[in-house]
């Protein structure tokens, strides 16, 4: 086993001596090529950075046309004019438009809900004072039922019989739900007249206070007391012991109540008919008018897109529309764009790790030649790649620090981006660099043609220089081209 070790570890020595060997030759040999000099190491400060190419172009630029046929009426711009967002730019003829929005809005007119409901209001109004003065009629026929039925009571029927025991009853649920009075089952005429609560004093004070609810709760209070005054006449034994007026009485009094039963029904049914047919009546000029209304407002939206307006802030880039012109729908007639440029560009894969978004960048654009810089920041990068040629790279947007009234849409520019800066650090030619298997070498000048090889760490890199991390200081020499 040791021997194995001891076998190994001398092929390792000469394969390193070998690589070594290899790599001075490789590096003495340099010095017959021509441009070798001899180059000092110095502080000094360095950037990392990238090369690209991108064109300007303005962060929002739409081209605008109209949704319908229609002859072009008005132009209010022209090619390279400052705009304003709501603008008005282009109009077509909208003549036919507001023809409809007239009728429609005539219509709309027609349909007054305040009218509807005064009419409604007034049709209801009628029907309960008829049925107040109905109901104000029925009750002094019921009291004058209730006295005549007291009299012929007071004449006939005060014995302890059963018919007269109904009688009593008959009398007293009539006297109550008439004038308000119980326990008057043997009240006299004279008592009976003075009375005036119940379905009679309901009747008194609707007329007093002439309110729906009033009268509604008056005509029910109305209906029940007629029942029982109908209830009362047809209670009274029809004997012998009966004079023919008295006879007579009770059949006009069963007519009569009968008659005001039928009246008062027909007016509570009709009221209840009418408060139906005008909520009908309401409900349905109330939907006409939300129809109405709609179509106005379609006919409005309409109309609007009649006018072409500007979407937001800044300059006319193409006009083609001509007054008199008949354009077809969503064929684009103006094009604008507003006044935030941007730069369009694309980062290598290789190079993307090194771009942040908010990073600089210096731009230069061929309309002003290479002199000529504008500071730019990097908004956004695409997070999926274009493939170019083979290469992947992924498009980024920059955008000026500042206006410039003078940069353009379709501008060509050159994009220097930042990577990083280093200060007053330590720096030699890139090419006095080599590189081999991973590890960074360079070749001192000891003078007197003394040369030897030495390994470094290196930080960042421009297109000329290199940053020395370790293995140099101020002041040594490496040969470079």
């Amino acid at each position: 086993m040791q021997k194995i070790h001891k076998k190994l570890t001398i092929a390792v020595i000469v394969i390193l001596a070998i690589g070594a060997a290899a790599l001075l030759y490789f590096l003495f040999s340099r010095n017959s090529k021509p441009g070798l000099s001899s180059v000092e190491a110095k502080n000094g400060n360095i950037t990392e950075q990238v090369n690209l190419s991108g064109q300007v172009k303005a962060s929002q630029g739409v081209d605008l046309a109209f949704e319908s046929q229609g002859k072009i009426v008005a132009n209010y711009v022209k090619v390279g004019d400052k705009i304003y967002a709501g603008q008005p730019l282009l109009a077509i003829d909208s003549s036919v438009l507001q023809s409809q929005l007239k009728q429609a809005q005539a219509q709309l007119d027609a349909l007054n809900i305040d009218t509807v409901n005064s009419k409604a209001a007034a049709s209801l109004q009628t029907l309960y004072s008829t049925a107040l003065s109905a109901a104000q009629r029925s009750v002094t026929t019921a009291k004058n039922i209730l006295i005549t039925v007291s009299d012929i009571q007071f004449n006939h029927f005060l014995g302890q019989t059963p018919e007269n025991a109904v009688l009593q009853n008959a009398k007293a649920k009539a006297v109550y739900s008439l004038l308000g009075q119980a326990n008057a089952e043997l009240w006299t005429s004279q008592n009976i007249a003075q009375l005036n609560g119940g379905a009679y004093g309901s009747v008194q004070y609707a007329i007093n206070n002439p309110t729906q609810n009033d009268i509604d709760m008056a005509l029910m209070q109305v209906q029940t007391s007629l029942q029982d005054i109908s209830s009362l006449a047809n209670a009274v034994p029809i004997d012998s012991s009966l004079t023919a007026v008295e006879r007579a009485s009770i059949n006009l009094a069963e007519a009569n109540v009968d008659s005001e039963i039928i009246t008062t029904s027909a007016n509570i049914q009709a009221i209840s008919a009418q408060k139906v047919n005008n909520s009908a009546v309401v409900s349905t000029t109330n939907a006409q008018i939300e129809a109405a209304s709609a179509a106005i407002d379609a006919i409005k939206t309409q109309i609007s897109k009649t006018v072409i307006t500007s979407l937001f802030d800044g300059q006319v880039d193409k006009d083609d529309a001509i007054v008199g012109q008949i354009v077809n729908p969503n064929v684009p007639v103006v094009t604008i764009s507003n006044n935030n440029l941007e730069i369009d560009t694309s980062i290598p894969e290789v190079d993307l790790s090194n771009v942040k978004i908010g990073g600089d960048a210096n731009v230069t654009l061929d309309a002003f030649g290479p002199n000529t810089t504008f500071p730019a920041t990097i908004l956004s990068v695409d997070s999926t790649p274009t493939v170019i040629n083979g290469v992947s790279a992924y498009g980024a947007r920059l955008k000026f620090k500042t206006y410039n009234s003078t940069i353009k849409p379709g501008m060509t520019a050159n994009i220097t981006v930042i990577f990083d800066t280093h200060s007053n650090v330590l720096v030699i030619p890139k090419s006095a660099v080599i590189q081999n298997n991973g590890k960074y070498f360079v070749v001192l000048d000891q003078g007197k043609s003394q040369k030897t090889t030495r390994e470094i760490t290196v930080g960042l890199q421009d297109g000329k220089n290199i940053e020395v991390l370790s293995g140099l200081k101020a002041g040594d020499k490496v040969f470079a081209y």
